[in-house]
C-alpha cells in the first residue's frame, strides 16, 4: 500500500513537473510570436533610424509612383507582400528550381525548346504567384486586427495621449502585420514625414482597402475637426461589419468554389487514372503528330474556363 502511495505521488509530482515546463515554455513562444518583427530589430540597439531604413531596403520600398508603372505594380506587390528576399537566397533558389522543372520536363519527353521556353516562364511566374499569394494572405490579417488596433488608438486618445503617441503604442503592443506597418508609421512620424503622406505610404506598404478609411477618415478630420475618437470609434464598426457580410459571401459562395476548384481539377485526374487503368490509350494521340497543337488548344480553352469559373464564383464588393 506505502509503494503504491509513493508510485501515485512521484506519478502526481511528475505530471505537475511536465505541465510547467510546458505552460513555461508555451509562454515563451507566446510572447515570442506576439513580439513584431520591427521589435525584433530594435532589441539591443538604439540606432532606430538605422532599423527603419534597413526596413526600407528589405521591403524594396519606393515611393516613387511617376517611375516606370510596371516596375512601380512589382515593387508595390513585392513590399504588400512583406517578404525579405535577399539577393543570394534568390541566386540560390532560382538555380535549383530551373533544375527540377528541367529533370521533370526531361523526363515527360519535351523537347529541348519548348523546355527552356517553359523554364523561363515558370521561374518568372513563380515569384509573381508566390507574391500575390502571400499578399493576400497578409491583407487578410492586417485587415483581421485593424478593429482592434483602432480600439486600442481609441482608449489611448480618450486617456489624453497625442495621435502619434497612440500610435506608437500599437506598434509597441500588437504582432505583425499590423505593429510593424504601425511601427513604421510611427517611424515616419518622428522623422519629420507629415500625417497624410505617412498614411499614404502606409497604403502604399499594404494595400488593404479598410485603410484608406482610415486614411480618409484622419485626413478630414484634420482639415474641418470634429471627434476624432468617435470617428474611429464609427470606422472601427463599419470595418468590424464589412469582415462579417464578407465572412457570409464567402460562405454563401462556398459550394461555387469548390465546384470549381473540382471541374479545374478534374480533367488531369481523369487523365492520370485512364493512364493509370490503360497505359496505351492516349498512344494515338502522342503518335498522330498533332499532339503539341491538341494540347495548347486544350490549355487555352482551360484557362478561359477557369478564369470564367473564377469571375462566377469570387466577389468584388
Amino acid at each position: 500500500m506505502d509503494l503504491l502511495l509513493i508510485y501515485a505521488v512521484v506519478f502526481i509530482g511528475g505530471l505537475i513537473l511536465f505541465e510547467r515546463v510546458t505552460g513555461i515554455v508555451a509562454n515563451h513562444f507566446r510572447r515570442s510570436s506576439s513580439l513584431n518583427y520591427r521589435l525584433k530589430l530594435l532589441q539591443g540597439t538604439e540606432d532606430s533610424l538605422g532599423v527603419f531604413k534597413g526596413m526600407v531596403r528589405e521591403r524594396a520600398l519606393d515611393y516613387d509612383r511617376g517611375a516606370f508603372k510596371p516596375l512601380v505594380q512589382l515593387r508595390r506587390l513585392f513590399a504588400q507582400s512583406g517578404l525579405k528576399l535577399g539577393v543570394m537566397r534568390l541566386a540560390i533558389y532560382a538555380p535549383v528550381i530551373a533544375v527540377l522543372v528541367w529533370l521533370l520536363l526531361s523526363y515527360l519527353g519535351v523537347p529541348t525548346l519548348q523546355r527552356i521556353v517553359v523554364v523561363v516562364l515558370f521561374l518568372v511566374a513563380l515569384p509573381l504567384v508566390i507574391m500575390m499569394r502571400v499578399r493576400r494572405t497578409r491583407i487578410r490579417k492586417f485587415t483581421t486586427q485593424l478593429p482592434g488596433t483602432l480600439d486600442v488608438v481609441t482608449r489611448s486618445l480618450s486617456a489624453g495621449h497625442p495621435l502619434p503617441i497612440a500610435i506608437a503604442l500599437v506598434s509597441r503592443e500588437l504582432p505583425d502585420p499590423i505593429g510593424t506597418e504601425f511601427g513604421m508609421l510611427s517611424d515616419e512620424l518622428t522623422y519629420g514625414t507629415d500625417l497624410n503622406d505617412a498614411m499614404l505610404n502606409m497604403i502604399e506598404r499594404v494595400g488593404a482597402e479598410d485603410l484608406k478609411l482610415l486614411a480618409i477618415s484622419m485626413s478630414v478630420q484634420r482639415g474641418t475637426g470634429g471627434n476624432f475618437v468617435e470617428i474611429l470609434e464609427n470606422l472601427a464598426n463599419v470595418i468590424r461589419e464589412r469582415a462579417i457580410l464578407r465572412a457570409k459571401v464567402k460562405a454563401l459562395s462556398a459550394e461555387g468554389r469548390i465546384t470549381a476548384l473540382i471541374m479545374s481539377a478534374f480533367p488531369f485526374g481523369l487523365y492520370l487514372m485512364i493512364s493509370t487503368l490503360v497505359p496505351t490509350y492516349f498512344d494515338p494521340v502522342w503518335e498522330s503528330g498533332y499532339s503539341n497543337v491538341i494540347l495548347s488548344m486544350a490549355f487555352a480553352v482551360m484557362v478561359v474556363g477557369n478564369f470564367i469559373l473564377y469571375k462566377i464564383v469570387n466577389f468584388d464588393f
